[in-house]
C-alpha cells in the first residue's frame, strides 16, 4: 500500500479536438463524501473552515483632489513627441494644452484614447455594464461623471486641433467637429527615439461617424496634402487616405469606442472610477467595504460597518434581514465623486486609522458594541493618488524610528512581539506619510479586545492594527520600488525627506516615495501605476492580498521513510477567495524542517502552449480537449466567453483575464510587490502522492486536473482532465464571480512493482468532485501520452454498479485477490443513487468490474456509503483474503474474497456487521459514522486479528456544530466459522484520556497508565472526552498508523467561532492493544534526546497539540514525525520510532 508516482511531460493541444466524449467517467479511489446529484447527504461547495471567514474591513480612499480631474498623465519614458529642426529644436510638451501631439497620443498620455484597447462603460452595481454616453452624437462632457448633459463631438466646437509646422512652430486650430489621435506606426516598438518623433505617427481623425482620414507627417506640397478644409496648407500632413486603425473593421465602430473613452475614460478620475469599478464588481458580499475620498466629503463617505454587517451585498427584506443596498450605496458614492482642491493625504490616512480605532456600536469591529465585535476581524486601507501631497501635516513624530510595544496572545501565545525600528522601515524624519502608517500598524488599535488577527509573512501582527496600501497613479518619485527595497532593506541607501524643498505649493518627488514607504510601513504594498490599465491590475493585487486565506487539508507526503539531508516533504494547500493552490516541497535539514520551500509548484506551471494534457474520450485517452467537452465549456452567462476561449483559460492561458484586458477571472497572487501567475486550482482533499521510481509527485487540484510534478523541481511533466467532472460548473472556472467547486478532489494511490511487475498504475478518484475512478499507466512518466490512459469508471447508465458508485473519497487499494486477477478494490463512498455501503472490485488492467458487494445497509431517509476498505492476507500466500471497511452508520464490515471465483465473494459473518459502533445517551445510543480507512494488524503476543478506527466526520456545515461524542476504537475480529454474532460495545474495555496540561509550549494530554486488557475482553474504546468528561465535539476522520506496538492517529475539533474557524486538533500515540499509555512518552518535545521526561500530570505525553490547526494524517519517518493541517502550516515533533517505517498511504482529511 505504499504510493508512486511519476513524472511525465505535460503538453496540452487546444487545437487538436477529436472525436467525442461524454461527461462522467473518473477514476480510482476512496476517501469518503462527496458532493450529490440525488439526495444523500448534502456537501457544502467550500471548505468548511471557510464558511465561518470573518470577512474583513477595506476602506477605498479615492483622490478627489483638482489634478484628477485632468485629461492629461504623462509617460515619464516619452515626455514630448515632436519634429526637429536643423538646430536641433522642437516643440515641447504642456500639460495645460490639450492639443499637443504629446498629449494626444496615447504613447505620450497614457490616459488618451487607445484605438487597440476596446473601451467599456462603467460598471453597474449589478455587475452589468451601463448603456448611456456611448453614443458618438451623445457623449458625457462632464470631466468627473458619467451623468448630466451630453455633447455631439460633431459639433464644430467640442475640440481643438494643434499641429506643428515644418519650422517647428504651433499653430492651433479649431477642430471643427473633428476628433483626432495619434498611434506609432509601429506599435510595437519601445525605442524612446523613435516615439519621440512625430514622423513616426499616424494621425486619424475621425471626421464623422462614417469617415477616418489618416494622414503622415511630412514636407507639405500642394499635390500631396490633406484636404485643406480640415488641415491647411502650413501644417506637414500628407498623404490622407479613408481608413480605420488595425482592429476595428469600420469607422462607426471607431468612433463608437472613441466615445465610450470620452465618456468613462477621459480624465484620470473617470479612469480610476473605470477601474475600481470594474475590480470591486469581481468582490462577492463576504467583505465588509468602506469609500472615503481624501478630503472626506460627509456626502460621500461610507463606514465599513454600513448595513446589513458591513457586507459588500444588496439585500432585500426577507424574514429579519433588513434590506440595505450597501453595494449600490457604494458604487453611488464612488460615481459621485469630484475632484478639486489640493491633495491632503496625511490626514486623510490619519482619518483612517482613528476610525479602524473606534470601539462603538457603528464602528468597523460591530455591528453591535462588545457583542460581535471581532477581534480577529482585519482592517485594510487602499490610498490612491494621482500626485505629491501636500496640505498640512499630521503631528505624529517619527514613529518607525521608535520601538513599538511588544504584544502577547491570548494565554501567552503567540510568544511577544512587536515592531522594533529597522530597516526597510525606519527614517530620520517625523510626520510623514510613512509615520501615519507606522503608527496604526504598531499600534494595537483596541487593546480590549483578544490579539488574534490572523497573520501572514508580509503582516505578522497578531494585534488589531490597519495595513496600507498604495497606488500612485502616475506619478514617480526618486526611488524605483522594484529595485530599491532591497538596498532600503540592507541599508545601503535610505529614505528621502518628504519635507525637502516643499514651498507650500510644489509638487516633491519625495512624496511619492513617502507614499511608497507608507506602504511598507503599513505592510501592504505599492504599485506605482502608469496607465489605466496599471490601475486595475494594482488594485485587484490589492484586494487579491487582502482576501486570500492560506489553508490545506491535504495530508503531507515525503520521498524517503528515513529522515537527512536527501529528504523532501511536500505540503500541498490553497488559498481561500482567490481559489488558487500549490505544492511545495520542503527539505529536512539534519532532523529540522526548512521553512523556507525548495520549490513551489504554483511557479511550474508551463505555459498554455507547451503543457501536456490528456483526457478520456469515452472509449480512450485523447488530448484534451474532446469536441464534446469543448462544446461543455461554452459559457453563455455574463461575461459570456467561447468554448475556445475557456478551453484555453482551463490550460493556462491569460491572455483573456481581466489583468490583460479582458473578461476572464485573474489567476495571480502578490509576493514582495510581484505579480506572479497563480495557475494551479486550489488543492483540498487530494493529498501528493509520491513515486520513487520515477521522482515524481502527483496531486489532484480543483482547476480540473491531476498534475504530475517533478519532484527535484517543482515543473509540471503533464496532468489529466477526468472526464468525469462536471464540465459546465468547469465553464464557470474563469467567471470574475466564481463560487467554488469541486472537480478532482480525491485520493491518488500508486502500484508497487510487486503488484504490477515492470509497470506502475496510478489510480485516482473525483472526491467531492464526482463519481468515479481512472487509471493511468505511469511507468514512463517523460514519455506519457493518450496511449497511456488506461480506463476511467464513474457509474454511467448501463453499467453493473451505475446506482452503487458515490463520491469516493477514501484511499482504495490495490490488491491481487484469489480469482487470479490483479484488482482495484473501491469502497463506494456517499451519495450513491442507492444510498447503501457497497464494495466495488474492478480489474485493474482493464477497469472491468469484477465484483460488487452490498451490504444492504442504508436507504434515502437513513443515507449511507463505504467509508474506506483496507485488505488482509489471512492465510499469508500473497492474496488478499478479506476487505475490512466501515461506513457512515458506524457499521464495521468483513467482506470475504477467499473464494478462488469471483461470484462466491460476500460480506462474511453472515451478512452481519461485525461491530456497530454507538455512544450511550440515556436509554438509548446515538450513531457514530466512521469515515476513514480500518488499520488491520495482527497481535504479535495473541495472534488476533485487530481493527482500529475512529468515528466522528466533517462532511456537513451541521458537523461543525455537532458535540456528540466520538470514540477511538481497538477491537478483535471475533468472527469465525462458528460464530456470526455482532461483538457489542460491552465487550469492549473502557479507557480514557486523563489529564491536560502542557509540555515544552505544546497543549498536550495523558491517557490512563499502561495495562492490560482484561481476561475476555475483545477490545477497547477511549470516548473522546477533555478530562473531567467534556465534549468539545472532538473526532477522528483520518485513519490510524500502526509503529511496532504504538497506534497513531490524528484528531480534530472543529469550532464555530469565526476567529478561530481551524480549529484545533491532536496527534495522539498510544498502546494499540491495550488502549492505554505508553510507558514512556512517543514524543520528545523538548528535543533533548529523552523521552522519559516529558510528561504531563505525572504521566507520559501521549497526544500533543502541534499548533497546525485541525491536524490531517501524520507522515511517519525515521524518528520524526510531521504533519500537516487545516492552518495551511507544518507541525512537527521528534518520535521514539525506530523502525524504517514504509510509506502508509494517506487520506486527506475530509474537510470541506
Amino acid at each position: 500500500m505504499n504510493a508512486l508516482h511519476l513524472r511525465i511531460s505535460i503538453r496540452q493541444r487546444l487545437h487538436a479536438i477529436r472525436a467525442a466524449i461524454r461527461l462522467p467517467a473518473l477514476a480510482i479511489l476512496v476517501m469518503l463524501l462527496s458532493l450529490p446529484a440525488n439526495a444523500g447527504i448534502t456537501l457544502p461547495t467550500d471548505p468548511l473552515t471557510t464558511s465561518s471567514r470573518v470577512p474583513p474591513n477595506i476602506l477605498f480612499i479615492l483622490d478627489d483632489s483638482g489634478s484628477m480631474a485632468f485629461n492629461y498623465l504623462a509617460n515619464p519614458q516619452v515626455t514630448q513627441i515632436c519634429r526637429r529642426n536643423t538646430n536641433g529644436s522642437c516643440q515641447v510638451s504642456n500639460n495645460s494644452v490639450l492639443n499637443d501631439i504629446t498629449n494626444l497620443s496615447y504613447i505620450g498620455n497614457t490616459i488618451y484614447y487607445n484605438p487597440a484597447t476596446t473601451y467599456t462603460p462603467w460598471t453597474n452595481p449589478s455587475g452589468s455594464l451601463m448603456t448611456a454616453g456611448t453614443s458618438y452624437g451623445a457623449v458625457f462632457g462632464d470631466f468627473n461623471k458619467a451623468s448630466g448633459t451630453t455633447i455631439n463631438l460633431a459639433d464644430t466646437n467640442s475640440c481643438g486641433k494643434f499641429d506643428v509646422n515644418n519650422n517647428g512652430t504651433p499653430n492651433t486650430t479649431v477642430c471643427g467637429g473633428i476628433q483626432t489621435f495619434y498611434v506609432p506606426k509601429d506599435v510595437n516598438s519601445n525605442n524612446t527615439g523613435y516615439l519621440g518623433n512625430v514622423s513616426n505617427y499616424y494621425r486619424y481623425q475621425l471626421l464623422n461617424e462614417t469617415t477616418i482620414q489618416r494622414g503622415e507627417f511630412g514636407v507639405v506640397t500642394t499635390a500631396n496634402r490633406c484636404d485643406s478644409s480640415q488641415a491647411p496648407a502650413s501644417l506637414g500632413w500628407i498623404n490622407c487616405v479613408s481608413v480605420t486603425p488595425t482592429g476595428r473593421s469600420n469607422a462607426a465602430a471607431e468612433a463608437a469606442n472613441y466615445a465610450t473613452w470620452f465618456s468613462y475614460h477621459r480624465t484620470r478620475i473617470k479612469s480610476a472610477k473605470a477601474g475600481a469599478g470594474k475590480v470591486f464588481s469581481d468582490l462577492g458580499g463576504d467583505v465588509r467595504v468602506g469609500f472615503r475620498t481624501i478630503w472626506s466629503r460627509n456626502n460621500l463617505d461610507i463606514p465599513v460597518a454600513d448595513g446589513n454587517q458591513g457586507l459588500f451585498m444588496d439585500r432585500a427584506a426577507s424574514g429579519t434581514a433588513t434590506a440595505t443596498t450597501a453595494r449600490t450605496t457604494w458604487y453611488t458614492r464612488l460615481y459621485n465623486a469630484v475632484g478639486y482642491n489640493g491633495t491632503p493625504l496625511p490626514s486623510a490616512l490619519d482619518g483612517a486609522g482613528k476610525y479602524f480605532s473606534d470601539s462603538s456600536a457603528s464602528g468597523p469591529y460591530g455591528p453591535e458594541s462588545g457583542v460581535d465585535q471581532y477581534a480577529c476581524r482585519q482592517n485594510f486601507t487602499i490610498l490612491t493618488t494621482d500626485g505629491y501631497w501636500n496640505g498640512s501635516s499630521v503631528s505624529v513624530g517619527n514613529q518607525d524610528n521608535t520601538d513599538g510595544t511588544h504584544y502577547s496572545g491570548p494565554n501567552g501565545t503567540p510568544a511577544p512581539y512587536g515592531y522594533t525600528a529597522s530597516a526597510p522601515y525606519k527614517d530620520g524624519y517625523s510626520n510623514s506619510l510613512a509615520d501615519i502608517a507606522m503608527r496604526y500598524w504598531k499600534t494595537d488599535l483596541r487593546d480590549t479586545l483578544d490579539n488574534v488577527v490572523p497573520t501572514s509573512g508580509a503582516d505578522p501582527a497578531f494585534w488589531q492594527h490597519m495595513v496600507t496600501f498604495g497606488i500612485s497613479i502616475g506619478a514617480r518619485g526618486t526611488l524605483d520600488p522594484a529595485t530599491d527595497l532591497p538596498r532600503l532593506t540592507a541599508g545601503t541607501i535610505g529614505w528621502p525627506d518628504p519635507q525637502t524643498g516643499y514651498t507650500g505649493n510644489n509638487d516633491i518627488l519625495e512624496r511619492v516615495d513617502d507614499l511608497w514607504h507608507a506602504s511598507v510601513n503599513g505592510h501592504g504594498s505599492f504599485l506605482n501605476a502608469a496607465d489605466p490599465d496599471a490601475f486595475k491590475t494594482g488594485l485587484s493585487a490589492a484586494l487579491s492580498a487582502i482576501t486570500r486565506r492560506t489553508s490545506s487539508f491535504s495530508n503531507v507526503s515525503a520521498t524517503s521513510t528515513s529522515l537527512d539531508a536527501g529528504t523532501l516533504v511536500f505540503q500541498a494547500s490553497y488559498v481561500s477567495g482567490l481559489w488558487i493552490g500549490d505544492l511545495k516541497a520542503y527539505s529536512a535539514v539534519d532532523a529540522n524542517m526548512s521553512s523556507t520551500p525548495s520549490w513551489s509548484a504554483s511557479a511550474g506551471i508551463p505555459s498554455s502552449d507547451k503543457r501536456k494534457i490528456f483526457t478520456w474520450n469515452g472509449t480512450a485517452g485523447a488530448s484534451f480537449p474532446t469536441a464534446t467537452q469543448l462544446a461543455s465549456l461554452a459559457r453563455t452567462t455574463a461575461p459570456a466567453i467561447s468554448a475556445a476561449d475557456n478551453a484555453a483559460y482551463v490550460a493556462g492561458s491569460t491572455d483573456n483575464e481581466i489583468r490583460n484586458g479582458g473578461a476572464m477571472r485573474n489567476r495571480f497572487i502578490e509576493q514582495d510587490s510581484v505579480i506572479r501567475d497563480a495557475l494551479l486550482g486550489d488543492i483540498v482533499g487530494s493529498s501528493p502522492a509520491y513515486s520513487s521510481d520515477t521522482k515524481t509527485v502527483y496531486a489532484g487540484a480543483n482547476d480540473g486536473m491531476l498534475h504530475a510534478f517533478d519532484a527535484a523541481t517543482g515543473v509540471e511533466q503533464f496532468a489529466y482532465v477526468p472526464s468525469a467532472i462536471n464540465f459546465s460548473d468547469l465553464a464557470n472556472l474563469s467567471s470574475p464571480k466564481y463560487s467554488h467547486r469541486y472537480f478532482v478532489d480525491g485520493p491518488v494511490i500508486l502500484s508497487t512493482r510487486t503488484q504490477t511487475p515492470s509497470k506502475t498504475i496510478l489510480v485516482g478518484a473525483l472526491g467531492k468532485g464526482g463519481k468515479g475512478v481512472y487509471a493511468l499507466d505511469v511507468t514512463s512518466p517523460a514519455s506519457f501520452s493518450a496511449s497511456k490512459v488506461k480506463w476511467e469508471r464513474y457509474g454511467k447508465a448501463g453499467d453493473a454498479e451505475a446506482n452503487n458508485v458515490g463520491l469516493v473519497q477514501a484511499r482504495p487499494f490495490i490488491a491481487k485477490p484469489n480469482d487470479g486477477t490483479t484488482a482495484l478494490v473501491v469502497a463506494n463512498g456517499v451519495n450513491s443513487a442507492n444510498d447503501q455501503a457497497v464494495l466495488l472490485v474492478y480489474n485493474l488492467e482493464t477497469g472491468a468490474l469484477i465484483r460488487q458487494i452490498s451490504t444492504a445497509t442504508g436507504s434515502s431517509s437513513a443515507p449511507n456509503g463505504l467509508s474506506g476498505a483496507t485488505g488482509w492476507d489471512g492465510d499469508g500466500n500473497g492474496t488478499v483474503d478479506y476487505v475490512y471497511a466501515g461506513d457512515i452508520l458506524g457499521n464495521v464490515w468483513k467482506f470475504d474474497l477467499s473464494a478462488a471465483t469471483s461470484a462466491s465473494w460476500s460480506v462474511a459473518n453472515s451478512a452481519k456487521p461485525l461491530f456497530t459502533a454507538t455512544y450511550p445517551v440515556g436509554t438509548g445510543s446515538t450513531v457514530q459514522a466512521i469515515s476513514a480507512n480500518m488499520t488491520v494488524a495482527l497481535n504479535p503476543s495473541t495472534y488476533d486479528v485487530w481493527l482500529f478506527f475512529g468515528t466522528g466526520r466533517f462532511m456537513t456545515a451541521g458537523d461543525i456544530t455537532d458535540k456528540s461524542v466520538q470514540s477511538l476504537y481497538g477491537i478483535i475480529d471475533t468472527s469465525n466459522a462458528t460464530s456470526n454474532a455482532t461483538l457489542a460495545r460491552s465487550a469492549l474495555t473502557s479507557r480514557a484520556i486523563t489529564v491536560t496540561g502542557a509540555a515544552s509550549g505544546y497543549p498536550v494530554r495523558g491517557f490512563q497508565p499502561n495495562a492490560v486488557l482484561p481476561p475476555g475482553s475483545k477490545g477497547w474504546y477511549i470516548n473522546l472526552l477533555t478530562p473531567p468528561s467534556t465534549a468539545q465535539g472532538e473526532r477522528i476522520v483520518t485513519e490510524a498508523q500502526l509503529l511496532n506496538t504504538t497506534l497513531v492517529v490524528s484528531s480534530i475539533i472543529p469550532t464555530l467561532n469565526a476567529c478561530q474557524s481551524d480549529g484545533i486538533g491532536y496527534i495522539n500515540a498510544l498502546e494499540a492493544f491495550t488502549g492505554t499509555g505508553s510507558t514512556q512518552s512517543f514524543f520528545d518535545l523538548d528535543a533533548d534526546g529523552n523521552f522519559a521526561n516529558d510528561k504531563v500530570g505525572g504521566l507520559p505525553v501521549g497526544s500533543v497539540n502541534l499548533g497546525v490547526g485541525m491536524p490531517t494524517l501524520a507522515n511517519i519517518m525515521r524518528g520524526k514525525l510531521v504533519v500537516g493541517g487545516s492552518g495551511g502550516k507544518l507541525g512537527n515533533a521528534n518520535i521514539a520510532e525506530i523502525r524504517n517505517t514504509g510509506r502508509i498511504s494517506w487520506r486527506e482529511i475530509i474537510r470541506d
